[in-house]
């Protein structure tokens, strides 16, 4: 884990020195086209195609869409993906493209879960047992979600270097929860809850490490005090877990209300 960080740090040093070097260059207005590569778990099902659709609309902009939303799709994946030679990806053809996807994406989402092993920076308990909610978690605080905060900012640090101080549009999602109502049933609310608010935490913190611009869709599946259910509002499809058009519409449409502007960490 030692030499991984020390390969970070250098990565985040190059970068913010070819960031400042570029400072006030903004290219992205004289481009026709952007692409578009969409990571995230199977909560990011669906929800490209409407995003591009959001921004052709707002910029007059083709869009081409690279997408990465796999189910249970894990920070340590990506993170693995991005670090690799490229030349060891020839087995993972899902994946194997991601880099160079990512070296020539105007326009960047981002989500990837916390599960996975704990000596790679994987978190146990917390909020996978929210997810299976059987009982509250025994667990479930910053600390544990630490080594996954580091695994994101170490993602964002990757695809900054494979960006080369090029202007990019990147954004970081939360969690929303579709089970508060079982939740509630099962006298998990309470637990659950401030389980979740803290997961979410972890992740905005990696993203305020580089300035990007945090989209909570927590805050518009669940309502601001996270107590509402988002199946009541119709964001969520038959499985009663993913989003279904409304819903992935709305994460969309939270996406573009932040704007376009490109960020440097």
């Amino acid at each position: 884990m030692e030499s991984r960080r020390d390969f970070i740090r250098i990565i985040c040093i190059i970068v913010m020195a070819v960031f400042v070097a570029g400072c006030g260059k903004n290219l992205l207005d004289e481009l026709e086209e952007w692409d578009l590569v969409y990571i995230s778990d199977s909560t990011g099902w669906g929800v490209a195609e409407k995003y591009a659709e959001n921004i052709g609309r707002d910029t007059g902009k083709k869009v081409r869409v690279k997408y990465y939303a796999t189910g249970g799709l894990p920070a340590i994946k990506v993170l693995d993906v991005l670090s690799s030679d490229p030349g060891d990806m020839e087995n993972d053809d899902e994946f194997n493209s991601l880099r160079s996807d990512i070296a020539e994406a105007e326009v960047i989402v981002f989500f990837a879960n916390p599960r996975g092993d704990p000596s790679k920076g994987g978190a146990q308990g917390g909020m996978e047992e929210c997810i299976r909610a059987v009982k509250p978690p025994d667990d479930c605080t910053l600390e544990l979600y630490e080594p996954y905060t580091r695994n994101l900012e170490a993602v964002y640090a990757l695809i900054f270097a494979l960006r080369d101080g090029k202007p990019t549009i990147i954004r970081a999602l939360d969690l929303y929860n579709p089970i508060i109502s079982i939740h509630r049933e099962r006298n998990m609310e309470i637990e659950c809850t401030s389980c979740q608010e803290t997961f979410n935490t972890a992740i905005q913190q990696a993203a305020e490490a580089f300035n990007i611009p945090f989209i909570s869709v927590y805050d518009a599946f669940n309502g601001p005090d996270h107590d509402e259910d988002p199946r009541e509002k119709g964001y969520i499809g038959p499985d009663g877990i993913h989003a279904s058009e409304k819903g992935k519409q709305i994460i969309a449409d939270l996406l573009s209300d932040a704007g376009y502007a490109s960020i440097e960490p």
